[in-house]
């Protein structure tokens, strides 16, 4: 299972919520996100809270094929550190 559908999951309902509606909001304009450097340069993220808590959303545009891959879910702290150990892992 993907670690986005799996991130999503382990969610409260509220939060499940407030996920969908950043996708949403991303499928209106997948250029929303803050675009990463370095080895993250393909990866964009999109910050929204739920509650007090703020969650990140990082995906993938692919603005040639026009396809946009939601890659992980997750509260900053050590949000990127994992998410690069993920895209190395599938690399």
């Amino acid at each position: 299972m993907p670690r986005f559908t799996r991130n999503k999951k382990r969610r409260a309902p509220k939060a499940q919520l407030a996920v969908d509606e950043a996708v949403k909001a991303i499928l209106a304009d997948p250029l929303a996100g803050e675009p990463k450097s370095g080895a993250l340069r393909t990866i964009r993220v999109v910050k929204f809270k739920v509650g007090p808590r703020q969650l990140l959303l990082a995906y993938k545009f692919d603005d040639k094929r026009n396809i946009i891959g939601a890659w992980a879910i997750g509260p900053h702290e050590n949000f990127y550190r994992d998410l690069q150990e993920y895209m190395d892992a599938r690399s």
